[in-house]
């Protein structure tokens, strides 16, 4: 059942971000409960989304994207994405204000059937510009900043939480725990982060990453962050082609990335059986307790990448002899054996950096072609 604002008023606060816009069809998403959306398309069939808060958090997170595209649109033709555009802005009779945006083209990725290639290289490329940006961007307007020591505070009353719920094996939280008190796999300089790099996030246009939205994260903190999702469902030899292009990037990025990366991962979907619990939703939180249990079957057949802060300097020899695109072939040969395994597969050690270290479902109100006839028409 919808709720919140019709989506004809959407609709209409679209029209008056965009005076001589004509737009044809629209659809409602709801992938967010604490923002109204419309996705529309004009009579040319270019796609924008109008966004509106429906609670004082929605308030708060459009306000940060508005600011964080602003921060980002400089640099758009440096990191090589396409981002969202803000067309116009409105305001509905409650003196709530709208944000309409450009609807990035591409589709939505499928981690399970990129092999090494061109996703891989252009992800771990993208990334590695994103961290490369100068921290004094974000500084100056005042986004969020998390150095070392508070991300590993965050992370360990994450663990805290999720031990509390009593349905994670001890094996599991031990190995969290013993983690989180390895400083050295801590020891990074915090970056420039887009914090949400996820499906929902990332556009694909011939198997390449083409475009990147949900700014609302933007902030300077662990670059390991943007490197979970990917950690999280990515074919095993598709995410370490993606850290090899990253370092290849980004030759000062820290050593234990990736074994950062793999803890958030883990981290995150004791996190979500938190989310299902506090939600009394019983199916989710079976859902969320068998992914717990597959997750702790690949710790006991020894499936799941090593946390342990290390040091390998065996990659140095790869890029001084120019031997990265020897590496990226041998991984798609392997590919073609292990097409079917994901990240959680893992094996136990990932390949670090080498460098210093620098200081929803969206519910449609009505299937949508934007070439069809006798759709909505708006005005």
């Amino acid at each position: 059942m919808t709720v919140g604002r019709p989506s004809l008023i959407l609709a209409a606060l679209a029209a008056d971000a965009a005076p001589g816009f004509t737009f044809r069809n629209y659809r409602r998403v709801e992938t967010n409960p604490d923002i109204d959306q419309l996705q529309l398309w004009d009579e040319d069939g270019f796609s924008y989304q109008l966004l509106i808060p429906a609670t004082p958090a929605g308030e708060s997170e459009i306000a940060i994207e508005l600011q964080a595209l602003k921060i980002i649109e400089p640099y758009q033709d440096v990191l090589g994405l396409e981002t969202p555009k803000l067309v116009g802005q409105s305001m509905d009779s409650d003196g709530t204000g709208a944000l309409l945006l450009t609807l990035l083209g591409g589709e939505a990725p499928d981690l399970a059937k990129y092999a090494p290639g061109p996703f891989s290289k252009s992800t771990g490329e993208a990334l590695a510009r994103i961290h490369d940006l100068n921290p004094v961007i974000i500084r100056e307007t005042g986004l969020v900043e998390y150095d070392a020591a508070s991300v590993l505070r965050l992370k360990v009353a994450e663990i805290d939480r999720i031990a509390q719920t009593g349905r994670v094996p001890a094996a599991l939280l031990s190995r969290w725990e013993a983690a989180t008190e390895d400083f050295g796999l801590f020891r990074f300089h915090p970056t420039v982060i887009h914090g949400n790099v996820s499906q929902e996030t990332v556009t694909v246009s011939s198997q390449r990453t083409s475009g990147l939205s949900g700014w609302s994260s933007l902030k300077i903190g662990d670059p390991a962050e943007d490197l979970r999702w990917l950690t999280g469902g990515a074919l095993r030899t598709t995410l370490q082609d993606t850290i090899l292009n990253y370092r290849a990037t980004r030759e000062a990025a820290d050593e234990n990335v990736g074994q950062r990366a793999q803890l958030y991962s883990e981290l995150e979907l004791g996190s979500w059986l938190v989310h299902c619990i506090q939600g009394q939703d019983e199916r989710q939180i079976s859902q969320a307790e068998d992914m717990i249990a597959e997750l702790r079957d690949q710790l006991e057949t020894g499936n799941l990448a090593s946390l342990r802060a290390a040091s390998f300097a065996g990659i140095a020899s790869i890029y001084a002899a120019g031997q990265l695109g020897d590496s990226t072939a041998a991984l798609q040969k392997e590919e073609s054996v292990e097409t079917q395994k994901l990240s959680q597969h893992l094996e136990p050690e990932l390949e670090p950096e080498l460098g210093p270290e620098e200081t929803p479902e969206a519910t449609a109100i009505q299937d949508v072609d934007p070439n069809a006839k006798n759709e909505e028409e708006l005005f």
